[in-house]
């Protein structure tokens, strides 16, 4: 059943994801293109030469903003999708389905981090477009083919480790940055009146008791850092870098394990539709 609700979301948030992708791509080029036509083309005249820098401020303006818009839509998409899907009318036949809590909530955070994901390859590649040419590439594949040559197994399996944990780390960030939401949503909804307005006091509610919290914990965890500034001294920079990718993706997920623990009872129990 999971499945099925993952095809079903996809496509919901696939009508405004991938027209937002395509449109960034093309002004990726369209910059690029503007760039290339201000190096080649000349103009005699001022009126040419100032036409030329308003179109390419402007092209350049849109591209920044599609940028942005890849994560803020995709966030806004995230918790519109959570609201409409669970908490509005539509709760009652999401409610309904043959499938548990989790798996719906679940099938909420699968799309969102896909799509983040997403925006992440598409505005770096976007980038990648403004600056790349034929010399870049070479250059990059004479420094890669340096890097092969001058790389042993130990490298290699730390170089694919730091990939996986990188990657680990930002769906963990995903998941933790959608249930930020859901859990207010969640909450906020267990009333029956004021829902969205106890939503928002809730989620500003939960980021002050989080860095409350973080704030106590730091300042109980410098002496014990001192105790062990020999020990960490010690560490190989490569050890160094695997603990700290591995100590933030749990922290992360104790953090979202608890979020993702209440937004899961409150739908379960204390959810009100009316």
């Amino acid at each position: 059943m999971l499945r099925k609700l993952l095809k079903h979301e996809f496509r919901a948030t696939a009508r405004v994801m991938i027209p937002l992708y395509l449109i960034t791509v093309l002004l990726a080029v369209l910059t690029r293109a503007t760039a290339l036509w201000a190096e080649l083309v000349t103009f005699d005249g001022m009126l040419g030469r100032n036409f030329l820098a308003l179109l390419s401020g402007i092209i350049i303006f849109g591209f920044v903003l599609v940028l942005i818009a890849t994560f803020v839509v995709a966030v806004i998409l995230a918790i519109l999708r959570f609201r409409s899907n669970l908490m509005a009318d539509e709760g009652y036949v999401m409610f309904t389905l043959p499938v548990s809590t989790h798996t719906l909530v679940w099938s909420k955070l699968i799309v969102s981090a896909v799509w983040f994901l997403g925006a992440v390859v598409v505005d770096v590649l976007s980038l990648l477009a403004l600056v790349a040419n034929v010399e870049m590439f070479w250059e990059l594949g004479r420094v890669f083919q340096e890097i092969a040559d001058q790389w042993n197994a130990y490298y290699v399996g730390n170089g694919v480790a730091f990939l996986v944990e990188c990657l680990l780390l930002f769906l963990v960030f995903c998941v933790v940055a959608c249930l930020e939401f859901y859990t207010p949503l969640a909450i906020g909804h267990s009333f029956a009146q004021h829902k969205m307005l106890l939503s928002v006091a809730f989620f500003f509610a939960i980021q002050v008791v989080t860095q409350i919290v973080s704030g106590m914990l730091l300042f109980a965890g410098v002496p014990m850092l001192d105790s062990m500034n020999g020990w960490l001294n010690s560490l190989t920079p490569a050890t160094a870098i695997h603990g700290f990718l591995w100590g933030s993706i749990l922290i992360s997920a104790i953090y979202g394990a608890v979020l993702y623990c209440i937004t899961i009872r409150m739908l379960h129990r204390h959810l009100n539709l009316e």
